[in-house]
């Protein structure tokens, strides 16, 4: 995971699939960022470079949106797959937060 603050908005770009076997170091990323002091208003996960997502993927993604929100943040996807996009519709993610292309 690779992150880049732009203004206040950051970034988290996913280089890998979003699955049980990398979740652990995710999370131990947004634990850093979430601690850090980098100023940030809004969170846009970048699935641009992830190409396969397993339930465990998808709690990360829900967890990383109820920490975001509760910090008083906003939190949106970006650049997801179809496939992705149409699993979250179908989950209705996208009733709780923005999925831009």
């Amino acid at each position: 995971m690779e992150d880049q603050l732009l203004g206040s908005r950051l970034w988290l770009s996913l280089k890998e699939s979003l699955t049980a076997n990398h979740v652990g170091a995710y999370n131990i990323k947004v634990d850093q960022i979430f601690n850090s002091d980098l100023g940030f208003t809004d969170i846009v996960l970048d699935l641009k470079h992830v190409l396969n997502i397993d339930s465990v993927g998808v709690t990360f993604v829900i967890g990383l949106f109820k920490r975001t929100e509760a910090s008083g943040r906003s939190f949106s996807v970006s650049n997801a797959s179809s496939d992705i996009l149409s699993l979250f519709r179908l989950m209705k993610l996208d009733q709780f937060f923005k999925m831009n292309d």
